[in-house]
């Protein structure tokens, strides 16, 4: 359940449940709809889970973790959007071990690395420890996760023949996910907060 109370919005808490959260920069128009046709088409095909019921497509900016409520997420990101909209692309396969396959782009800008350093500092700062998978930022979106060996094999073998389309696209917003209760399997969006295109 979501309520609104002033500028925050808030995750009504079911008793003893912690919930959880992760930021990152949701994608949208053109991308998305490959997304959600490529993660459909490899279910269907192999099997697999569609990645794309389980999380919209994004660039992970902050690993999940858990919190009772939003509002210290809200008020960090709320205050901190004043930045340019930084260019990124989505440009091949890629996997981490046999368990996920993803669109890699290429490296973030010093810009918006540092950026992103400035938000895990600013959560870190806030009471949200940060994890050693955000000491480099990566530009990429999951298309298959949670692959068994010969699902993983199935899958690369197959996307061999198929090119990976080049998406240029825009970093322009911080994006609040989070998951409702206990047997929730899919991360819905709570809150996006744009970017301004103003460089402090």
């Amino acid at each position: 359940m979501i309520f609104k109370h002033g500028d925050f919005f808030m995750v009504a808490c079911y008793a003893g449940f912690i919930m959880r959260y992760f930021v990152g920069s949701l994608l949208r128009g053109e991308v998305a709809e490959y997304y959600k046709t490529t993660c459909a088409d490899l279910s269907n095909r192999f099997g697999i889970v569609n990645v794309a019921d389980i999380v919209p497509p994004h660039i992970t900016v902050k690993t999940s973790f858990e919190r009772i409520n939003a509002e210290t997420i809200d008020e960090c990101l709320a205050l901190n959007t004043e930045a340019p909209v930084f260019p990124i692309s989505l440009t091949n396969w890629n996997h981490f071990g046999t368990r996920t396959i993803f669109m890699e782009g290429t490296k973030p800008s010093p810009d918006l690395k540092a950026y992103i350093d400035s938000i895990i500092t600013k959560l870190r700062a806030a009471g949200i420890p940060s994890t050693i998978e955000e000491k480099e930022l990566q530009i990429r979106m999951s298309i298959a996760r949670f692959l068994k060996p010969q699902e993983y094999q199935n899958v690369w073998s197959y996307l061999q023949t198929v090119p990976a389309p080049k998406f240029d696209l825009a970093f322009d917003n911080l994006t609040i996910f989070y998951k409702e209760n206990n047997d929730d399997k899919a991360w819905k969006v709570l809150k996006t907060f744009p970017l301004t295109g103003i460089k402090k």
